[in-house]
């Protein structure tokens, strides 16, 4: 069975040789096969993952061995293209600032200015927002007012990439929850105050930014994007950030419609979604969400995989539960006893077999022998 095939069949439920295992580790695709990327779709400084031999070794590995899903961001999917019109923003030259480069963008019109800035250390991958485009509630009113002007939606390179993944995996087409674009306008501290404060004006964001995804994400489908839909943002509104109220509020309110959509074009949902899920969980299993991850589970989550297979009863495939810090701090003993316990735990169907995270530095040499480990097993104790 190919990776492209076990992968779909994992999320419908249907017969599989083997749970699905997939890295995380970033990765571009070519004409030649995989090589070490950029993370998941974002733009990278430089390329210095290329330059890691223990990338090249996992990546050539997760071609050969893995089921992988690569994640295509399209470009009308990025969170400033919602409110920031591209046609009255300005991106100042950069700035080094004692070996990390700051760039800084500025949206002037009608006599106001707004700016937001970020900072890259080049040769980490770490990449920090300095400040955001809304400081106050009026800056996020006067964005309400000014022309959307997205940038357009369009298939762009996704057939070229789909072709060159071939039978290795499947495209995750990866896309924002209203939520997630509301929050990156503000400092993340000033997001939680204004839920309280402004309620109505988060309101109308959300109700604006919602609007905005489903028309873009209509002509996506319309065009072929598929066969999973990824929304990422959810997890800014679970415990113990927000209340299960909140998340009702919203995340359920918002996305569901957004959902609908993709399944309207016989596609899959999956939801990317840190933290305490246990609310969250049973709220997808009601939207009709197909796959969720990362699936943290106790101590880092608010449940155990076995809870969570309870409560998906069968209608949601959980992608993990590998964490980083057990890839960072353990044995690769202690890794095959961990991916040995979640297959009993929390398979064998609609399980697939992941980390919590993805590398964000370079891999050191008992990182690298862990993600060998943790392949290694989850093929052994995989097994159907």
């Amino acid at each position: 069975m190919v990776s492209r095939e076990r992968l779909i069949n994992a999320l419908q439920g249907k017969p599989i040789d083997r749970i699905p295992v997939y890295t995380q580790i970033p990765f571009a695709l070519t004409a030649e096969g995989f090589k070490p990327g950029a993370f998941h779709g974002y733009d990278d400084y430089d390329n210095w993952r290329e330059r890691d031999p223990a990338y090249w070794n996992l990546v050539r590995r997760m071609q050969a061995e893995c089921d992988n899903f690569f994640v295509w961001r399209p470009p009308c999917m990025h969170s400033d293209h919602f409110f920031v019109p591209r046609g009255m923003t300005t991106t100042l030259p950069t700035e080094d600032r004692d070996g990390k480069l700051v760039t800084v963008k500025v949206l002037r019109t009608a006599g106001r200015e707004l700016r937001t800035a970020s900072m890259v250390q080049p040769g980490t991958g770490h990449t920090w927002v300095l400040e955001h485009f809304c400081k106050k509630p009026d800056d996020a009113e006067f964005l309400l007012d000014l022309p959307w002007d997205g940038y357009p939606a369009e298939m762009g390179d996704f057939f070229q990439v789909r072709e060159w993944l071939g039978d290795h995996g499947v495209v995750w087409v990866t896309v924002p929850s209203p939520i997630l674009i509301v929050c990156r306008l503000f400092d993340p501290t000033e997001f939680l105050i204004l839920i309280r404060t402004e309620k109505a004006l988060i309101h109308r964001l959300l109700e604006t930014a919602s609007d905005r995804i489903r028309i873009n994400l209509g002509i996506l489908l319309k065009s072929g994007a598929g066969p999973i839909v990824r929304f990422g943002g959810a997890e800014h509104a679970t415990p113990p950030i927000m209340s299960p109220d909140d998340f009702d509020a919203l995340v359920v309110q918002y996305d569901t419609p957004l959902m609908r959509l993709v399944k309207q074009y016989g596609g899959l949902v999956a939801v990317h979604c840190h933290g305490r899920i246990r609310h969250a969980l049973t709220r997808f299993v009601e939207m009709g969400v197909d796959q969720t991850d990362p699936v943290e589970a106790l101590p880092d989550g608010d449940l155990t995989l076995a809870e969570a297979r309870r409560i998906h009863a069968g209608k949601i495939t959980l992608t993990g539960n590998l964490q980083m810090r057990e890839l960072a701090a353990a044995r690769p003993s202690e890794i095959r006893l961990r991916v040995r316990q979640i297959v009993e735990e929390a398979g064998p169907d609609h399980l697939i077999l992941t980390t919590t995270g993805t590398p964000l530095e370079p891999i050191s040499a008992p990182i690298e022998a862990n993600y060998h480990a943790f392949i290694d097993a989850a093929l052994e104790y995989g097994k159907l």
